[in-house]
């Protein structure tokens, strides 16, 4: 049996808070193992839509809307996660760049015996 539409919804929506405190524990395994999840039910939610239409036009409308700032709720986590990835690539070229400084320092440096023949 198919599930209804707001149901999967429902569902949609409860995936979307788990990336989030995954995200926020920087838990990507869970991530990942969620948007499987959002996937499968974005799949399951399009067959409920042909399978079984809104028996009136503002029960289309009110799942049309839910979709829409599902869809805009999604949107933003993306962007969010994206400048994540961002902050975290300055960080490491930053970190490189002082590698790479360190390393022609050490090159500079001259020893510190002391000339004992003179």
């Amino acid at each position: 049996m198919i599930r209804g539409s707001v149901e999967i919804i429902v569902a949609l929506e409860r995936e979307c808070l788990d990336v989030d405190k995954a995200i926020a524990k920087r838990n990507w395994a869970a991530c990942e193992v969620s948007w499987k999840k959002q996937r499968r039910l974005t799949h399951e939610l399009d067959i409920s839509l042909r399978e079984q239409p809104a028996a009136t036009p503002e029960a289309a409308e009110a799942v049309t809307r839910r979709i829409e700032r599902l869809t805009r709720y999604r949107e933003a986590q993306l962007k969010r996660l994206r400048a994540f990835n961002e902050a975290c690539a300055t960080r490491l070229s930053t970190i490189g760049k002082f590698k790479s400084f360190s390393r022609t320092r050490e090159n500079d440096r001259r020893s510190s015996l002391v000339d004992v023949t003179t």
